[in-house]
């Protein structure tokens, strides 16, 4: 017991460090590009929006209708950062308390492994170097994330209200439309680990009734693409299929999945076959479905890194068993290394972060072009320069080369209307349109 203990403490004493480090950052480094765009949904309310779900923008409304600072609205990627790690930690418990390899064992300490378990469920969460990109700035996948060990823990807990006969199975199916339904308003993949459910319950008379609550839930999407031609399900399909397939990207894909998610997951999988414990294998198709769809789109192009963080997120509560089998039983070196090599690289992230850059790369680099993370600093300033110059001017409106400079651009100069020169249709056209032939409008570039 002293061991799970002190595993604990110096876990506790990580997540209290890692959420620090978070606040600090969520205060002093300005919107990224995609935190700023979906930021503007919160201002500009609606049903769904060109590219995703409305969840990301509705969450966020009130604080950014009230003109809130950007670490007010970091608290909340930071909060459901929390909540998956509480979520998933859960789920390594629940998998425990059913699994029959602490029955065949009887020496073994069920509540310390229950804890280390869970607390290796956090280690994994914690050491993955893009959770912490999904941390501070909230994204589509920031809500999925603590939703997926939801996803997980009704379906286990209505299979044995099945087998037992209870009779909350009703209300189980209910909630697990609900956590469906926030899924799909929070990210359209987040129908990929959704389709492992149907391939664990085999009960279809109340996955009928979580899919017609999901779809009650999900309706904003659907009307609000009636209205706009479909547009967000041709993009997304688009955008998924990305252009001509190469099988060498895929060998892109799973390296950048290392680099960014770490060992600990793949290792703690192959420990908990190793150990045989017995848990139900039906839910690793929480990870290998999604993970699969996106390996697949990844050689098309049309696969982000940070896409498949909900897919890691299911393994870890799977993984941190095994990794906790071999913990206990004093095969720890193994573990330790890992952990501190991806602690390691999330520090070194940090410290780029802290010193605005790589120092001997950038002291004479005063524009920035070759500092990694320029991109994070200056537009707040830039934002005010626009609106003095726009009221000198009495101009109401800034245009800008393409979508990726209008986001922060439109929010930092708030309430000006920001324009996008480019021939691709996106948000921004149905925000603000396109200006009028004779108009006046000032022109930004990078």
């Amino acid at each position: 017991m002293r061991n799970s203990k002190t595993f604990a403490l110096y876990s506790f004493y990580l997540l209290v460090l890692l959420t620090f480090i978070h606040l600090y950052l969520g205060f002093v480094l300005n919107l990224s590009v995609d935190e700023a765009h979906y930021a503007l949904y919160g201002i500009h309310l609606d049903w769904s929006y060109f590219d995703h779900p409305p969840m990301v923008g509705w969450i966020q409304a009130i604080p950014a209708q009230l003109g809130a600072p950007d670490g007010i609205l970091r608290l909340i990627p930071e909060v459901l950062w929390v909540m998956t790690i509480i979520f998933s930690a859960k789920v390594s418990s629940t998998l425990v308390d059913q699994s029959s390899y602490v029955h065949e064992n009887p020496n073994l300490d069920i509540q310390e492994l229950k804890k280390i378990a869970q607390w290796f469920t956090a280690l994994i969460i914690m050491a993955a170097p893009i959770m912490h990109v999904l941390a501070v700035g909230l994204l589509p996948d920031s809500l999925l994330m603590p939703l997926i060990p939801l996803m997980m823990l009704l379906t286990l807990k209505i299979n044995r209200a099945i087998n037992n006969n209870q009779s909350n199975e009703v209300a189980l199916w209910m909630s697990l439309g609900v956590i469906l339904g926030l899924s799909g308003l929070s990210k359209y993949t987040g129908i990929f680990p959704a389709l492992a459910i149907p391939l664990y319950l085999f009960y279809w008379q109340g996955l009928w009734l979580s899919l017609l609550i999901a779809a009650i839930l999900i309706s904003p999407i659907i009307y609000w693409n009636l209205q706009h031609e479909w547009i967000s399900f041709i993009y997304q399909i688009k955008h998924g299929s990305g252009n001509q397939w190469q099988a060498r990207r895929l060998f892109v894909f799973i390296l950048n999945q290392f680099l960014t998610y770490g060992a600990l997951p793949a290792v703690g999988l192959w420990l908990i076959i190793k150990n045989k414990f017995r848990f139900d294998k039906f839910l690793l198709a929480f990870f290998i479905i999604p993970f699969f769809i996106f390996l697949l789109m990844s050689g098309g192009g049309g696969s982000l890194p940070h896409w498949t963080s909900p897919t890691w997120v299911a393994l870890a509560p799977i993984s941190s068993i095994g990794l906790a089998l071999s913990w206990i039983n004093g095969r720890k070196k193994l573990i330790k290394a890992l952990i501190s090599f991806q602690l390691l690289i999330c520090a070194l992230g940090f410290t780029l972060l802290f010193c605005g850059g790589i120092p001997w790369v950038t002291k004479d680099d005063p524009i920035g072009k070759k500092n990694p993370i320029a991109d994070l600093y200056g537009f707040k300033e830039a934002g005010e320069k626009a609106i003095n110059l726009a009221n000198k001017h009495e101009i109401s409106s800034l245009s800008v080369s393409n979508w990726t400079l209008a986001s922060r651009t439109a929010w930092y100069s708030r309430p000006l209307k920001v324009y996008v020169l480019d021939e691709r249709f996106d948000q921004f056209d149905i925000w603000f349109g396109q200006p009028k032939v004779g108009s006046k409008s000032i022109v930004i570039n990078w």
